[in-house]
Formats: C-alpha cells, sequence, structure tokens
C-alpha cells in the first residue's frame, strides 16, 4: 500500500511517499521530497506547479500528455486588477501571436 503524508513547513511542503509493498516483495521504501515556496522567489509558482503535477502523479491521476486531446494545465496569469507595464504587454502578445501560428499550422493541414 502506498501511502502520502503532507507537512506544512515554515517555507513550504514536506511530502513523504511510504511504499509498504515495493515491487511486489513486502519490502518498504519511502521517499522524501521537499518543495520549497518562497513567495519572494520568481520561481515559486514553478516549485507549485511542479508539486501539483507531482501529487497527481502520485495519486495515479491522469492529467494527460502531449498526445491527449485533453490536458490539465495549471498555470498563473494576470489578477483581475493587475496592470502589466509595456514589457509585459509585448511579451504577452508575442505568445500569444505564437499560439495563433501554430493553430493557422493545424488549420491548413487539416483543409
Amino acid at each position: 500500500m502506498v501511502e502520502i503524508t503532507l507537512e506544512p513547513a515554515r517555507n513550504g511542503v514536506i511530502k513523504k511517499i511510504r511504499d509498504t509493498n515495493h515491487g511486489g516483495s513486502s519490502s518498504q521504501m519511502t521517499v522524501t521530497d521537499v518543495y520549497e515556496i518562497d513567495t519572494e522567489q520568481e520561481d515559486s509558482h514553478e516549485t507549485l506547479m511542479r508539486f501539483i503535477y507531482e501529487i497527481c502523479e502520485d495519486l495515479g491521476l491522469d492529467v494527460g500528455n502531449k498526445f491527449s486531446s485533453q490536458v490539465m494545465k495549471i498555470l498563473f496569469s494576470w489578477g483581475s486588477h493587475y496592470e502589466p507595464n509595456a514589457e509585459e504587454i509585448s511579451s504577452r502578445i508575442a505568445e500569444l501571436e505564437a499560439e495563433l501560428e501554430i493553430l493557422k499550422v493545424y488549420q491548413n493541414d487539416h483543409i
């Protein structure tokens, strides 16, 4: 049996996975991961997303893959009252234009 334990830490979350039947040989295996989620760091959202995806994987939940028609996406975007600066706006426009180009290629392939 697999047991997943989550413990809050001052700067994140500690995840422990204990498998009492590792490899079908009744041996035990314990894996401990520490997810440091410091909201002051720029990459804290990436750590949080990795934590959520890995929890889904540990629980055996199918979130899809690059070949699936349905894929769970966890993303962060601007808040409803956030006012982006000019550089952020230009970057977002470039991302959307790139996405549109990909869709146009798919569209042309199916005509």
